[in-house]
């Protein structure tokens, strides 16, 4: 189980997340707690306050085709559903008021982190909130990131395929590139786009922009993106270094959690193992 580290972005007029939570906790019918993002049924399976943190544990519900159950001895079989039964695919995230991040399960199969923060978004259709999910990544990187005074060059790959219509909107030369890989039947999309010459050139600000819109991307859908690495320095004489903005996102990976007779993870190991992580990033999740 692999968790990833997300700093939560508000506008100004959003309510704050703790008190959406607190809503969502006191519909008690998960029938109410359904929203429709992408044209997918989502909800918050279960939700409590603990220690100070919200868990939550999201649910995709799934009512089209699945996975059927085999042994080495049979042939695989289908299971039986009741009526407006599927399959539920689930992701559990830890919320820390005290600092702002939630920490999300990696789940390749269920919801997805920007996923999670359109489904918070638009939870409560009678205000205008409008909630996103900044990656964290190794403190070093973001300080290097953050004094990159040249841009050099710009290098990424985006799987098209995977890449949602909402992805398809992050900024207009971003889109149009996309739009002109989909149209040409292209499976992935590598871009490079660098400065030659004189040491003081680099990219303008609109490269800065393309990177953040990458990283939202990369927020939303990590299969979408495949590569994102900067070049640049500090300023005119110093070395220029590649940053890997995918590797070096902040993660952990827990190898040792407990698997219950369904073959599925329980929600209380999968929220353990958040605790874990959150307990183990107490000095590098600071407000």
């Amino acid at each position: 189980m692999k968790v990833h580290a997300f700093k939560v972005q508000t506008t100004d007029d959003s309510a704050a997340l703790e008190d959406l939570l607190r809503l969502i906790e006191q519909k008690n019918n998960l029938r109410e707690r359904i929203r429709i993002i992408n044209h997918v049924e989502l909800r918050a399976e279960a939700i409590e306050h603990h220690n100070g943190v919200w868990l939550i544990d999201f649910v995709r519900i799934r009512t089209d085709h699945g996975p059927g159950r085999v042994s080495r001895d049979t042939q695989v079989e289908g299971f039986d559903f009741e009526d407006e039964e599927g399959f539920g695919e689930e992701t559990a995230a830890l919320f820390d008021p005290a600092t702002g991040y939630i920490l999300i399960q990696y789940n390749h199969f269920g919801v997805r982190a920007g996923v999670i923060a359109d489904y918070l978004s638009e939870f409560d259709d009678t205000v205008n909130n409008f909630y996103t999910f900044k990656p964290k990544f190794d403190d070093d990187v973001e300080r290097r990131l953050l004094n990159q005074g040249i841009t050099r060059k710009v290098a990424f790959t985006l799987d098209v395929g995977k890449m949602s219509a909402q992805d398809r909107k992050s900024g207009q030369a971003l889109s149009d590139a996309l739009s002109f890989g989909r149209e040409s039947g292209a499976d992935r999309i590598k871009i490079e786009i660098s400065v030659t010459g004189e040491k003081q050139r680099g990219l303008t600000a609109k490269a800065k922009d393309g990177i953040h819109s990458l990283q939202s991307i990369l927020a939303r859908n990590p299969d979408a993106v495949t590569k994102l690495e900067v070049s640049g320095k500090e300023d005119r004489d110093s070395v220029t270094e590649v940053l890997d903005l995918i590797g070096q996102r902040l993660t952990v990976e827990y190898s040792n959690l407990r698997v219950g007779a369904d073959l599925r993870y329980p929600r209380d190991e999968r929220w353990s193992a958040l605790i874990r992580a959150k307990n183990g990033w107490n000095r590098i999740l600071v407000a």
